[in-house]
C-alpha cells in the first residue's frame, strides 16, 4: 500500500510540474506586458562593444505603461515607443517601434529574457537582423534592467 501511495504522490507532483511548465510556455505577449509595468533601472548596457559607465547606468531608466516604453537619462526622455512580445519563440522575441527620439520610425528587432524583476534584452537598433544571443554583435545593443523597488 505504501508504494502505491508513493507512486500516486510522485505522479501528482509530476502532473503539477508539467502544468506549471505548460502554463509558462503558453504565456502570451499580453501576459509579459502586464508583468513588466512600472519603472526599471539599468544594471548593464552595451553598444558596439562599449559598456555604459556606472554614472551613465545610474542616470538611465525605462518605464513601461501599457504597450508603451519611455527611456530617460537624467530625467530627460531620450526615446519612446511601443513594443510587442512573442514569448513563444526561443529565445523570446521583442519588436520595439520607436515613436520619439533617436531612431524614430524604426522597429528594432530583439530578443528578451524575463526573470522575476530582471529583464535582459539584445536589439538590432537598425531593425535589420534579430539577434540570436544576448552577446551583442557589431551594431547591436544589449541591456539588463531591474525593477525599481517602491
Amino acid at each position: 500500500m505504501r508504494s502505491f501511495r508513493t507512486c500516486l504522490i510522485a505522479l501528482t507532483m509530476s502532473a503539477l510540474a508539467c502544468t506549471v511548465l505548460l502554463a509558462f510556455e503558453l504565456q502570451t505577449g499580453a501576459d509579459v506586458e502586464k508583468q513588466i509595468q512600472g519603472t526599471w533601472k539599468f544594471v548593464a548596457h552595451e553598444m558596439d562593444g562599449k559598456a555604459a559607465t556606472k554614472d551613465e547606468l545610474t542616470s538611465m531608466k525605462i518605464t513601461f505603461t501599457g504597450n508603451k516604453f519611455s527611456v530617460t537619462a537624467d530625467g530627460v526622455v531620450v526615446q519612446e515607443g511601443t513594443q510587442k512580445f512573442d514569448p513563444s519563440k526561443k529565445p523570446a522575441h521583442i519588436d520595439s517601434t520607436v515613436t520619439e527620439g533617436s531612431d524614430k520610425g524604426v522597429t528594432m528587432l530583439g530578443i528578451y529574457e524575463l526573470s522575476g524583476d530582471m529583464i535582459k534584452v539584445c536589439f538590432d537598433p537598425a531593425g535589420k537582423e534579430r539577434p540570436t544571443s544576448f552577446t551583442p554583435k557589431t551594431g547591436q545593443m544589449s541591456a539588463t534592467v531591474q525593477r525599481e523597488k517602491k
